[in-house]
C-alpha cells in the first residue's frame, strides 16, 4: 500500500516504463515476423517461377495405362498447373 502521493507517481511511472519495455520488445518481434514472411513469399515466388520454367522444359509425355494411378499425388505437370 502507497504511503504518498510521490510514492503512487514513482509506482505508476515504474509501472509505465515496463510496458513501453514490453512494447517496443512486441514491436520488435512483428517486425521481425513481418520480414520472414516476406522473405518467404519471396522464396515461393522464386520457386513457383522456376516450377513453370521446368515444366516449359520438360516435355509432357506420359505413358497412358489402363491402371489407374496410384501417385497422382506426384505429378509435376498437374501441380504446376494447379499452382498457376
Amino acid at each position: 500500500m502507497t504511503t504518498s502521493l510521490k510514492q503512487l507517481e514513482k509506482n505508476v511511472s515504474i509501472s509505465f516504463g515496463y510496458v513501453k519495455k514490453d512494447l517496443l520488445m512486441l514491436n520488435d518481434s512483428v517486425s521481425s515476423l513481418h520480414d520472414q514472411i516476406q522473405h518467404l513469399s519471396l522464396n515461393q515466388a522464386t520457386l513457383l517461377e522456376k516450377m513453370a520454367q521446368l515444366g516449359k522444359t520438360i516435355s509432357p509425355t506420359r505413358v497412358e495405362s489402363t491402371e489407374k494411378k496410384v501417385l497422382d499425388f506426384y505429378d509435376f505437370f498437374q501441380k504446376i498447373t494447379y499452382l498457376q
